[in-house]
């Protein structure tokens, strides 16, 4: 089933999964995990959500990689407000969101325009007690550079070189990208 959803054959990794259940054998969560994902990163919401519904109905609960893959899906479709609406059922079935799912929140908020929303995501991280990571600092800057606000953004850059967070190449490039637009 992983290998038929890294190759986009969903269909056929769908039916598989109906050929388990037809005998019984009711697959963990990881592998539903693995159509939803496939079907989120394809773009089609309606059989990301329906096999996360068919595996609800066969007594299998949903975990934080389940939501975080369907909140991928209704960013890369566009959708953040139905993303962040996934938020309240997460923690509506006893599961708190994790960085991961930030980070895709505030890198969707940025590329919508909704800079105030990212910012409201970010606090948010800050109030559940999450120790912001370099993703989303970079999200944060890569937000900055795409309004223009290079003084923010080259600021931020500096308080997370002096923190003690691991760092890549991708805060930097950003900033050098944005500065070769500008000339």
């Amino acid at each position: 089933i992983q290998g038929l959803c890294v190759h986009g054959r969903l269909i056929k990794a769908n039916e598989f999964l109906l050929c388990m259940l037809e005998k019984s054998m009711v697959p963990e969560t990881i592998m539903w995990n693995l159509i939803i994902d496939g079907y989120g990163r394809h773009g089609d919401l309606n059989n990301a959500f329906s096999v996360r519904d068919r595996m609800s109905s066969f007594g299998v609960g949903p975990n934080v990689y389940t939501y975080n893959a369907l909140i991928f899906a209704q960013v890369k479709g566009g959708n953040i407000v139905d993303a962040y609406s996934t938020i309240k059922e997460m923690l509506l079935n006893g599961l708190s969101p994790d960085m991961i799912t930030y980070n895709l929140l505030i890198g969707a908020a940025f590329n919508m325009g909704h800079i105030r929303f990212a910012w409201q995501l970010f606090d948010e991280i800050l109030r559940w007690g999450y120790e912001p990571d370099i993703i989303t600092y970079t999200q944060l800057i890569k937000g900055f550079c795409m309004r223009g606000n290079i003084k923010a953004a080259v600021a931020l850059l500096a308080k997370v070189q002096h923190s003690d967070l691991p760092m890549d190449h991708l805060p930097f490039q950003i900033l050098i990208k944005k500065y070769c637009k500008m000339g």
